[in-house]
Protein backbone atom coordinates (compact mmCIF):
# COMPACT_ATOMS: atom_id res chain seq x y z
CA UNK A 1 0.00 0.00 0.00
CA UNK A 2 1.95 3.20 -1.21
CA UNK A 3 0.96 7.00 -0.23
CA UNK A 4 -1.57 7.37 1.79
CA UNK A 5 -2.42 10.92 3.04
CA UNK A 6 -5.13 12.20 4.90
CA UNK A 7 -5.70 15.87 4.62
CA UNK A 8 -8.00 17.31 6.72
CA UNK A 9 -8.02 20.63 4.84
CA UNK A 10 -9.31 18.74 1.82
CA UNK A 11 -12.91 19.49 3.34
CA UNK A 12 -12.60 23.04 3.57
CA UNK A 13 -13.78 22.99 0.15
CA UNK A 14 -16.46 21.15 1.00
CA UNK A 15 -18.07 22.57 3.44
CA UNK A 16 -16.91 26.00 3.69
CA UNK A 17 -20.16 27.59 3.71
CA UNK A 18 -21.35 29.30 6.83
CA UNK A 19 -18.00 29.86 8.17
CA UNK A 20 -18.09 33.25 8.69
CA UNK A 21 -17.47 33.74 12.73
CA UNK A 22 -14.73 31.49 12.21
CA UNK A 23 -11.13 32.63 12.22
CA UNK A 24 -9.13 32.12 9.15
CA UNK A 25 -5.43 32.51 8.78
CA UNK A 26 -4.19 32.97 12.66
CA UNK A 27 -0.41 34.55 13.03
CA UNK A 28 1.34 34.28 16.77
CA UNK A 29 4.10 36.68 16.90
CA UNK A 30 4.44 37.78 19.79
CA UNK A 31 5.53 35.54 23.26
CA UNK A 32 2.82 33.78 24.81
CA UNK A 33 3.62 33.78 29.05
CA UNK A 34 0.92 31.15 29.54
CA UNK A 35 -1.28 28.44 27.85
CA UNK A 36 -2.34 29.36 24.19
CA UNK A 37 -5.59 27.76 22.24
CA UNK A 38 -5.72 28.41 19.06
CA UNK A 39 -8.30 27.40 15.57
CA UNK A 40 -8.65 28.55 12.25
CA UNK A 41 -7.38 27.09 8.75
CA UNK A 42 -4.07 28.15 8.84
CA UNK A 43 -1.77 28.63 12.52
CA UNK A 44 1.80 30.25 11.98
CA UNK A 45 3.63 30.38 15.51
CA UNK A 46 6.74 32.32 15.41
CA UNK A 47 7.14 32.91 18.70
CA UNK A 48 8.07 31.39 22.30
CA UNK A 49 4.93 29.52 24.07
CA UNK A 50 6.21 29.32 27.70
CA UNK A 51 2.92 26.98 28.47
CA UNK A 52 1.04 24.37 26.62
CA UNK A 53 0.38 24.98 23.24
CA UNK A 54 -3.50 23.53 21.84
CA UNK A 55 -3.97 24.05 17.84
CA UNK A 56 -6.24 23.00 15.67
CA UNK A 57 -6.68 23.63 11.92
CA UNK A 58 -5.98 22.95 8.35
CA UNK A 59 -2.29 23.80 7.88
CA UNK A 60 -0.30 24.10 11.11
CA UNK A 61 3.70 24.95 11.74
CA UNK A 62 5.62 25.85 14.49
CA UNK A 63 8.57 27.63 13.92
CA UNK A 64 9.54 28.87 18.03
CA UNK A 65 10.03 27.01 21.12
CA UNK A 66 7.49 25.64 23.43
CA UNK A 67 8.17 24.95 26.96
CA UNK A 68 5.32 22.95 27.98
CA UNK A 69 3.40 20.24 25.82
CA UNK A 70 2.10 20.47 22.02
CA UNK A 71 -1.31 19.21 21.21
CA UNK A 72 -2.02 19.61 17.41
CA UNK A 73 -5.00 18.09 15.35
CA UNK A 74 -5.85 18.90 11.79
CA UNK A 75 -4.66 18.69 8.22
CA UNK A 76 -0.63 19.27 7.80
CA UNK A 77 1.79 19.90 10.77
CA UNK A 78 5.50 21.12 10.59
CA UNK A 79 7.17 21.15 13.54
CA UNK A 80 10.79 22.54 13.45
CA UNK A 81 11.47 24.26 16.63
CA UNK A 82 11.98 22.60 20.36
CA UNK A 83 9.00 21.52 22.40
CA UNK A 84 10.33 21.18 26.11
CA UNK A 85 7.37 18.61 27.09
CA UNK A 86 5.03 15.75 25.42
CA UNK A 87 3.77 16.20 21.72
CA UNK A 88 0.16 14.61 21.00
CA UNK A 89 -0.52 14.93 16.85
CA UNK A 90 -3.67 13.92 15.27
CA UNK A 91 -3.15 15.25 11.52
CA UNK A 92 -3.04 13.81 7.90
CA UNK A 93 0.63 14.43 7.67
CA UNK A 94 3.13 15.51 9.94
CA UNK A 95 6.84 16.66 10.07
CA UNK A 96 9.25 16.44 13.08
CA UNK A 97 12.29 18.35 11.83
CA UNK A 98 13.60 19.85 15.67
CA UNK A 99 13.97 18.18 19.30
CA UNK A 100 11.16 16.59 21.51
CA UNK A 101 11.61 16.72 25.44
CA UNK A 102 9.78 14.05 26.28
CA UNK A 103 6.96 11.34 24.41
CA UNK A 104 5.96 11.72 20.75
CA UNK A 105 2.45 9.85 20.30
CA UNK A 106 1.05 10.95 16.65
CA UNK A 107 -1.79 9.53 14.34
CA UNK A 108 -2.21 10.10 11.24
CA UNK A 109 -1.71 9.76 7.58
CA UNK A 110 1.77 10.14 6.58
CA UNK A 111 4.57 11.16 9.55
CA UNK A 112 8.18 12.12 8.57
CA UNK A 113 10.52 12.48 11.36
CA UNK A 114 13.74 14.28 9.31
CA UNK A 115 17.51 13.64 10.56
CA UNK A 116 17.21 16.86 12.68
CA UNK A 117 14.55 14.91 14.87
CA UNK A 118 15.28 13.98 18.17
CA UNK A 119 12.56 12.28 20.09
CA UNK A 120 13.75 11.94 24.65
CA UNK A 121 11.23 10.10 25.36
CA UNK A 122 9.08 7.49 23.35
CA UNK A 123 7.41 7.55 20.18
CA UNK A 124 4.07 6.57 19.58
CA UNK A 125 3.24 5.58 15.97
CA UNK A 126 0.00 4.71 13.94
CA UNK A 127 -0.05 6.16 10.72
CA UNK A 128 -0.68 4.84 7.09
CA UNK A 129 3.07 5.91 5.68
CA UNK A 130 5.51 6.07 8.50
CA UNK A 131 9.50 7.19 7.69
CA UNK A 132 12.23 8.10 10.68
CA UNK A 133 15.00 9.39 9.62
CA UNK A 134 15.87 10.97 13.51
CA UNK A 135 16.85 9.60 16.89
CA UNK A 136 14.24 8.02 19.46
CA UNK A 137 16.09 7.73 22.72
CA UNK A 138 13.44 5.88 24.48
CA UNK A 139 10.91 3.46 22.98
CA UNK A 140 9.51 2.41 19.79
CA UNK A 141 6.17 1.67 19.20
CA UNK A 142 5.06 2.25 15.27
CA UNK A 143 1.71 0.69 13.43
CA UNK A 144 1.07 1.65 9.75
CA UNK A 145 0.69 0.48 6.31
CA UNK A 146 4.49 1.22 5.06
CA UNK A 147 7.17 1.73 7.75
CA UNK A 148 11.15 3.15 7.02
CA UNK A 149 13.24 3.07 10.21
CA UNK A 150 16.55 4.93 9.08
CA UNK A 151 17.62 6.57 12.53
CA UNK A 152 18.29 5.11 16.05
CA UNK A 153 16.45 3.83 18.37
CA UNK A 154 18.21 3.72 22.02
CA UNK A 155 15.65 1.48 24.25
CA UNK A 156 13.13 -1.39 22.80
CA UNK A 157 11.09 -1.76 19.63
CA UNK A 158 7.76 -2.85 18.31
CA UNK A 159 6.73 -2.68 14.76
CA UNK A 160 3.96 -3.79 13.07
CA UNK A 161 3.52 -2.61 8.78
CA UNK A 162 2.36 -3.93 5.50
CA UNK A 163 5.59 -3.29 4.29
CA UNK A 164 8.92 -2.61 6.40
CA UNK A 165 11.91 -1.27 5.13
CA UNK A 166 15.32 -1.27 6.82
CA UNK A 167 17.55 1.40 6.29
CA UNK A 168 21.23 1.36 5.53
CA UNK A 169 21.55 4.43 8.87
CA UNK A 170 19.41 2.48 10.61
CA UNK A 171 20.70 1.41 14.50
CA UNK A 172 18.42 -0.42 16.97
CA UNK A 173 20.10 -0.94 20.51
CA UNK A 174 17.75 -3.21 22.41
CA UNK A 175 15.53 -6.16 21.46
CA UNK A 176 13.45 -5.36 18.58
CA UNK A 177 9.73 -7.12 17.99
CA UNK A 178 8.49 -6.49 14.67
CA UNK A 179 5.80 -8.05 11.89
CA UNK A 180 5.83 -7.69 8.44
CA UNK A 181 3.32 -9.01 5.68
CA UNK A 182 5.94 -10.37 3.56
CA UNK A 183 7.59 -12.38 7.03
CA UNK A 184 11.14 -12.15 8.57
CA UNK A 185 13.19 -9.51 7.61
CA UNK A 186 17.13 -9.15 6.88
CA UNK A 187 17.99 -6.24 9.74
CA UNK A 188 21.48 -6.01 8.37
CA UNK A 189 24.34 -4.18 10.55
CA UNK A 190 20.86 -2.19 12.39
CA UNK A 191 21.40 -4.44 15.44
CA UNK A 192 23.84 -3.63 17.92
CA UNK A 193 24.60 -6.67 20.33
CA UNK A 194 20.58 -7.16 20.03
CA UNK A 195 17.80 -8.94 18.36
CA UNK A 196 15.05 -9.08 16.25
CA UNK A 197 11.59 -11.22 16.21
CA UNK A 198 9.29 -12.21 14.06
CA UNK A 199 6.41 -12.37 16.09
CA UNK A 200 3.38 -13.75 14.21
CA UNK A 201 0.83 -12.26 17.17
CA UNK A 202 1.09 -9.12 16.10
CA UNK A 203 -0.16 -9.99 12.34
CA UNK A 204 -3.45 -10.36 14.60
CA UNK A 205 -2.73 -6.82 16.53
CA UNK A 206 -3.38 -4.48 12.66
CA UNK A 207 -6.61 -6.05 12.04
CA UNK A 208 -9.09 -4.04 12.30
CA UNK A 209 -10.82 -3.26 15.60
CA UNK A 210 -12.77 -6.58 16.72
CA UNK A 211 -15.82 -6.79 19.07
CA UNK A 212 -14.73 -10.45 19.94
CA UNK A 213 -10.67 -9.90 20.82
CA UNK A 214 -11.00 -7.14 23.78
CA UNK A 215 -7.17 -8.32 24.84
CA UNK A 216 -4.45 -5.72 25.46
CA UNK A 217 -3.76 -5.26 22.03
CA UNK A 218 -7.33 -4.87 20.86
CA UNK A 219 -7.98 -2.16 23.92
CA UNK A 220 -4.61 -0.11 22.87
CA UNK A 221 -6.21 0.20 19.03
CA UNK A 222 -9.06 1.00 20.70
CA UNK A 223 -7.95 3.60 23.06
CA UNK A 224 -5.82 4.58 19.53
CA UNK A 225 -9.29 5.27 17.56
CA UNK A 226 -11.19 7.15 20.42
CA UNK A 227 -8.07 9.64 20.84
CA UNK A 228 -7.81 10.14 17.20
CA UNK A 229 -11.62 10.05 17.20
CA UNK A 230 -11.92 12.85 19.54
CA UNK A 231 -9.16 15.08 17.96
CA UNK A 232 -10.80 15.27 14.58
CA UNK A 233 -14.32 15.69 15.54
CA UNK A 234 -12.90 18.60 17.72
CA UNK A 235 -10.99 19.97 14.92
CA UNK A 236 -14.18 19.52 12.35
CA UNK A 237 -16.09 21.05 15.05
CA UNK A 238 -14.02 24.27 15.55
CA UNK A 239 -13.79 25.00 12.07
CA UNK A 240 -17.75 23.74 10.71
CA UNK A 241 -19.81 24.00 13.60
CA UNK A 242 -21.88 26.58 11.76
CA UNK A 243 -21.75 24.31 8.50
CA UNK A 244 -23.26 21.51 10.46
CA UNK A 245 -25.72 23.63 12.34
CA UNK A 246 -26.89 24.87 8.85
CA UNK A 247 -26.92 21.40 7.48
CA UNK A 248 -29.36 19.59 9.89
CA UNK A 249 -32.07 22.73 9.29
CA UNK A 250 -35.06 20.71 7.38
CA UNK A 251 -32.69 17.37 7.28
CA UNK A 252 -36.38 15.39 8.47
CA UNK A 253 -38.25 16.59 5.12
CA UNK A 254 -35.49 15.87 2.97
CA UNK A 255 -34.27 13.00 4.12
CA UNK A 256 -34.52 10.45 1.11
CA UNK A 257 -33.78 13.68 -1.39
CA UNK A 258 -30.27 14.16 0.53
CA UNK A 259 -29.58 10.04 0.86
CA UNK A 260 -30.10 10.32 -2.80
CA UNK A 261 -27.87 12.88 -3.54
CA UNK A 262 -25.52 11.02 -1.36
CA UNK A 263 -25.72 8.35 -3.50
CA UNK A 264 -24.68 10.19 -6.00
CA UNK A 265 -21.64 11.91 -4.23
CA UNK A 266 -20.61 8.07 -3.58
CA UNK A 267 -20.86 6.43 -6.87
CA UNK A 268 -20.73 9.78 -9.03
CA UNK A 269 -17.14 11.07 -7.92
CA UNK A 270 -15.27 7.88 -8.56
CA UNK A 271 -16.28 7.99 -11.96
CA UNK A 272 -15.78 11.47 -12.53
CA UNK A 273 -11.82 10.68 -10.78
CA UNK A 274 -11.45 8.14 -13.38
CA UNK A 275 -12.64 10.35 -15.92
CA UNK A 276 -10.48 13.08 -14.77
CA UNK A 277 -7.16 11.29 -14.79
CA UNK A 278 -8.16 9.77 -17.83
CA UNK A 279 -7.15 13.45 -19.64
CA UNK A 280 -3.64 14.77 -18.72
CA UNK A 281 -5.05 18.38 -17.98
CA UNK A 282 -7.31 16.86 -15.04
CA UNK A 283 -4.86 15.07 -13.48
CA UNK A 284 -4.13 17.82 -11.06
CA UNK A 285 -8.11 17.92 -10.43
CA UNK A 286 -8.40 13.97 -10.66
CA UNK A 287 -5.71 13.93 -7.59
CA UNK A 288 -6.96 16.95 -5.56
CA UNK A 289 -10.82 15.00 -6.07
CA UNK A 290 -9.51 11.76 -4.97
CA UNK A 291 -7.89 12.74 -1.79
CA UNK A 292 -11.39 14.92 -0.65
CA UNK A 293 -13.05 11.90 -1.70
CA UNK A 294 -10.62 9.42 0.52
CA UNK A 295 -11.23 11.84 3.41
CA UNK A 296 -14.45 11.55 3.23
CA UNK A 297 -14.36 7.95 3.41
CA UNK A 298 -12.11 7.87 6.32
CA UNK A 299 -13.79 9.97 7.98
CA UNK A 300 -17.43 9.80 7.24
CA UNK A 301 -18.65 8.09 10.40
CA UNK A 302 -16.94 10.76 12.24
CA UNK A 303 -18.85 13.58 10.32
CA UNK A 304 -21.74 11.75 10.65
CA UNK A 305 -21.68 11.66 14.33
CA UNK A 306 -21.71 15.41 14.78
CA UNK A 307 -24.68 15.67 12.16
CA UNK A 308 -26.87 13.38 14.42
CA UNK A 309 -26.08 15.52 17.15
CA UNK A 310 -26.54 18.74 15.96
CA UNK A 311 -29.89 16.83 14.45
CA UNK A 312 -31.03 16.01 17.54
CA UNK A 313 -30.58 19.52 18.92
CA UNK A 314 -32.25 21.30 16.33
CA UNK A 315 -34.98 19.04 16.68
CA UNK A 316 -35.42 18.82 20.29
CA UNK A 317 -34.17 22.33 20.74
CA UNK A 318 -31.26 21.53 23.41
CA UNK A 319 -28.61 24.39 24.34
CA UNK A 320 -25.67 22.25 24.47
CA UNK A 321 -22.42 24.31 24.20
CA UNK A 322 -19.53 23.32 21.97
CA UNK A 323 -18.06 20.69 24.46
CA UNK A 324 -21.27 19.23 25.31
CA UNK A 325 -21.84 18.60 21.73
CA UNK A 326 -18.16 17.25 21.13
CA UNK A 327 -18.21 14.85 23.85
CA UNK A 328 -21.67 13.82 22.50
CA UNK A 329 -20.13 12.96 19.13
CA UNK A 330 -17.56 11.24 19.70
CA UNK A 331 -20.11 8.88 22.22
CA UNK A 332 -21.95 8.79 18.77
CA UNK A 333 -18.53 8.34 16.72
CA UNK A 334 -17.77 4.92 19.31
CA UNK A 335 -21.17 3.45 18.68
CA UNK A 336 -21.47 4.13 14.97
CA UNK A 337 -17.69 2.41 14.86
CA UNK A 338 -19.29 -0.71 16.65
CA UNK A 339 -22.52 -1.03 14.21
CA UNK A 340 -20.59 -0.46 10.97
CA UNK A 341 -18.40 -3.47 12.13
CA UNK A 342 -21.37 -6.05 12.21
CA UNK A 343 -20.64 -8.60 8.66
CA UNK A 344 -23.06 -7.07 5.44
CA UNK A 345 -25.06 -4.96 7.58
CA UNK A 346 -22.31 -3.01 8.54
CA UNK A 347 -21.27 -2.25 5.32
CA UNK A 348 -25.21 -1.30 4.23
CA UNK A 349 -25.30 0.98 7.49
CA UNK A 350 -22.64 2.93 6.25
CA UNK A 351 -23.44 3.31 2.78
CA UNK A 352 -26.62 4.97 4.26
CA UNK A 353 -25.32 7.15 6.83
CA UNK A 354 -22.96 8.59 4.47
CA UNK A 355 -25.19 8.94 1.66
CA UNK A 356 -27.37 10.58 4.00
CA UNK A 357 -24.56 12.46 5.47
CA UNK A 358 -23.03 13.67 2.69
CA UNK A 359 -26.37 14.58 0.63
CA UNK A 360 -27.43 17.03 3.25
CA UNK A 361 -24.18 18.85 2.93
CA UNK A 362 -24.18 19.09 -0.53
CA UNK A 363 -27.75 20.04 -0.73
CA UNK A 364 -26.64 22.54 2.08
CA UNK A 365 -24.11 23.91 -0.50
CA UNK A 366 -26.62 24.38 -3.58
CA UNK A 367 -29.14 25.97 -1.51
CA UNK A 368 -26.36 28.70 -0.34
CA UNK A 369 -25.24 28.67 -4.34
CA UNK A 370 -29.02 29.31 -5.11
CA UNK A 371 -28.94 32.03 -2.47
CA UNK A 372 -26.22 34.08 -3.40
CA UNK A 373 -27.32 34.08 -7.73
CA UNK A 374 -30.57 35.71 -6.47
CA UNK A 375 -28.81 37.99 -4.27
Amino acid sequence: MKTITILLIALCSMVSFGQAGNEGAILIDKAQQDDTYRAGETIRVNAAIQGDLVIAGGNLMVNDSINGDLTAAGGELLLNSYVADDVRVAVGRVTIDSEIGDDLVVFGGEVILTKNAVIHGNLDCFAGNIEIYGDVMGKLEVKGADVLIDGTVKETSKIIGEAITIGSNAKFYQEVQYWNSEGELDFKDALVNTEAQFNEDFGEDKSQLSLTSFGTASFALWMYYILSAFLVILVLHALFKNAFSNAVEGLEHNLLKSFGFGLIYLIGIPLLIILALLMIIGIPLGLFMTTVFIFSLLFGHLIAALMLVYYYKHKKEKRWGFWSVTFLALLCAVLLRLLTIIPFAGILLSVVILSITYGALTLKVLHAKKQRVKN
